[in-house]
């Protein structure tokens, strides 16, 4: 019984420091993008968090984002601009899981519904260093497997796609 209340304890502090370090994070994307709090985008950003935290998507968004950070730092390349399913999110953009040349509109924050039934996201890397990346991520215990023929990285509820930019 008193193991029980511990373990449920542990697990509300962790939900809750990976939703407090998510909006931290998210506003310091913001502000590095040049986006004013009070902004339209600003607006979409925290319409959007909401969203993402009432489908528990935080601790996955945060992972998410140590892997593609990592990825950044030991390979020097980020994704490729303006490809991959994660560019229809401001949230995800300035977290840096996405690029964006310019930033324009952005959708409703109804899009993590239809990104978390879609289950398989799509981020693209440059050709020649893909097949690196993937190769890091089976040696640092990373969950990966194929599906058509694509690598991909399984976290909780997102399977991370890493396809090929041409």
């Amino acid at each position: 019984m008193k193991k029980d209340k511990k373990q449920k304890r542990k697990e509300i502090r962790c939900k809750k420091g990976a939703v407090e370090s998510l909006r931290f994070q998210m506003y310091w994307g913001l502000k590095q993008l040049g986006i004013k709090d009070g902004e339209i985008l600003y607006q979409q950003a925290d319409a959007e968090l909401e969203s993402i935290l009432a489908l528990d998507l935080a601790q996955v968004l945060l992972s998410i984002k140590v892997f593609i950070d990592t990825v950044k730092q030991i390979f020097s390349v980020e994704p490729v601009a303006n490809k991959g399913d994660f560019i229809r999110s401001i949230v995800a953009i300035a977290l840096g899981i996405a690029k964006l040349e310019t930033l324009g509109g952005f959708e409703t924050p109804s899009l993590w519904n239809d990104l978390i039934r879609q289950k398989m996201l799509a981020v693209y890397y440059p050709d020649e260093v893909r097949n690196s990346i993937i190769a890091w991520a089976k040696q640092n215990t990373y969950n990966t497997s194929t599906y058509l023929g694509h690598p991909i990285v399984k976290f909780n509820q997102i399977y991370l796609v890493i396809k090929r930019a041409k």
